[in-house]
């Protein structure tokens, strides 16, 4: 095993690179990367230039991927709370249905858009309008995790 990557005891919460939580670490690509994605592809609708639809692409495949190795490492994490914690399991437990969810649907999108690469079609406003709502369902999701991290510790600290 790499010195640099370890996990921590049963009795601790996380998996950690150089002392660095991954799943906090990565998540921060797709949060970015899916809101971008949606700037892309609606600037491809209003535009119609192709490399908007290309760029649209590009950033949903790094969210689609970033994001499942964030969910597994947040599945890693998540399964070592202790039952002795009940409320920061069940909060863990809907911030994860959110934000798989979420990938889910975007996974589906990007399988939908990897059969058209590279002639790339311009979005439906309805899509626009979806993926909008998939942009404030993450949002949501992501700040139930954030209060993980920073009213119950985890992720942060060895308890």
């Amino acid at each position: 095993m790499l010195p640099c990557l370890y996990l921590y005891s049963l009795n601790s919460f996380v998996m950690k690179i150089f002392g660095h939580p991954l799943h906090i670490m990565l998540i921060h690509f797709p949060s970015a990367l899916f809101p971008m994605e949606l700037v892309c592809y609606g600037l491809y609708w209003y535009t119609g230039q192709p490399s908007f639809g290309t760029a649209a692409f590009y950033t949903l495949s790094g969210g689609v991927v970033l994001g499942w190795l964030a969910t597994v490492f947040g599945a890693i994490d998540m399964i070592k709370i202790p039952q002795s914690k009940p409320e920061v399991l069940k909060k863990a437990l809907v911030h994860g249905s959110i934000n798989v969810s979420v990938v889910i649907v975007y996974t589906v999108f990007f399988a939908k858009l990897a059969g058209m690469y590279p002639q790339i079609q311009p979005p439906f406003v309805s899509l626009l309008v979806v993926k909008c709502l998939l942009v404030l369902f993450m949002i949501v999701g992501n700040y139930i995790g954030g209060s993980l991290i920073l009213k119950h510790k985890l992720g942060v600290e060895n308890e």
